[in-house]
C-alpha cells in the first residue's frame, strides 16, 4: 500500500473512461478534439494577421497538439497520473508531423487552385483536414493510452 492509502492494483484499474465502448470513446475524443480545434482554428486566425499561411498553421498546430494530448489523456482516455506523460507528448508529436503534412498539403492545394482564397476557405480546409489526420488520432492514442490488460481482456472478450 502506497503513502496515499492505495494499492498498486487500484493504480491500474481502468477508469470508466477506459472502459467505455469504442464508439462511445470516439465521440467523447471527438467532442474534446472539436474544442481544441476551435483553439486551433484561433490561433491560428490570430497568428495569420502578422504570419503567412505555413508558418501560422505550424505554431497553431503544435500549441493545440500539446494542449490536445493532454486533453485526450485526462477526459478521452481517463490517464489521471503522470505516467507515460512524456511519451504521450511524444507521440502527440510525432503526430503531429503527419497532421502538418497534411494541412500543409491541403494548404498549398488550395492555393494552387484559388487565386488569393480567403481565410474562411483556409479554415474551411484545415478544419476538414484535421478531421481525417484526427481519426488517426484516435486510433493511435487509444493503443498508446488504454493499459495492456484493458486492450487483453477487450481482445479476449472479442
Amino acid at each position: 500500500m502506497g503513502a496515499s492509502g492505495t494499492t498498486e492494483q487500484d493504480r491500474t484499474a481502468p477508469t470508466a473512461q477506459q472502459q467505455r465502448h469504442p464508439l462511445v470513446q470516439l465521440v467523447v475524443f471527438a467532442c474534446v478534439g472539436g474544442l481544441f480545434n476551435v483553439l486551433y482554428a484561433g490561433l491560428y486566425l490570430a497568428l495569420r494577421q502578422v504570419w503567412d499561411t505555413q508558418p501560422a498553421n505550424a505554431v497553431a498546430l503544435v500549441i493545440s497538439t500539446l494542449a490536445g494530448t493532454w486533453g485526450h489523456r485526462r477526459i478521452s482516455f481517463g490517464v489521471r497520473d503522470t505516467a507515460h506523460t512524456v511519451r504521450h507528448q511524444v507521440l502527440g508529436l510525432a503526430l503531429l508531423g503527419f497532421s502538418l503534412a497534411v494541412t500543409a498539403g491541403s494548404l498549398a492545394l488550395l492555393e494552387a487552385l484559388a487565386d488569393d482564397p480567403s481565410q474562411t476557405a483556409e479554415v474551411a480546409v484545415l478544419v476538414a483536414a484535421n478531421l481525417g489526420c484526427g481519426l488517426v488520432r484516435f486510433v493511435t492514442f487509444r493503443v498508446a493510452m488504454l493499459p495492456r490488460d484493458v486492450r487483453r481482456r477487450r481482445a479476449a472478450a472479442a
